[in-house]
């Protein structure tokens, strides 16, 4: 008799993008806490949750490769409110979310370093 094994090949492939998603985005969060430096202090718990889910989902659309090569710590305090409040946009369903997440793909593009 055969033992099907407890976890699926699927089960860890998505699991190891689940894993990759979270730690590339808590990267980019600390480069962007250390380009802030006390700028980083005036967004709220709320901001700082919706950036990482912002984040988070345009690494979906991003390959690894381009994503590593944003240099998140030159993003400024008003291009994080402005992926902030894309966001919002895309939550409360005021704007489409493929739309909000192709701008603010477009604002990191912006900050690939070559």
């Amino acid at each position: 008799m055969e033992r099907k094994p407890d976890i699926t090949d699927e089960e860890v492939g998505m699991e190891t993008f689940h894993l990759r998603k979270r730690k590339g985005v808590e990267r980019a969060i600390e480069k962007i806490r250390n380009g802030l430096k006390k700028d980083f202090l005036k967004l709220s718990q709320d901001e700082i949750k919706i950036l990482e889910w912002a984040l988070g989902e345009t690494w979906t659309l991003m390959g690894f490769y381009e994503w590593e090569r944003i240099a998140f710590s030159t993003l400024s305090l008003e291009e994080v409110d402005k992926i902030i409040s894309i966001a919002r946009e895309i939550i409360s369903h005021k704007k489409p979310g493929i739309r909000g997440l192709e701008e603010i793909h477009s604002l990191l593009k912006a900050k690939l370093i070559p």
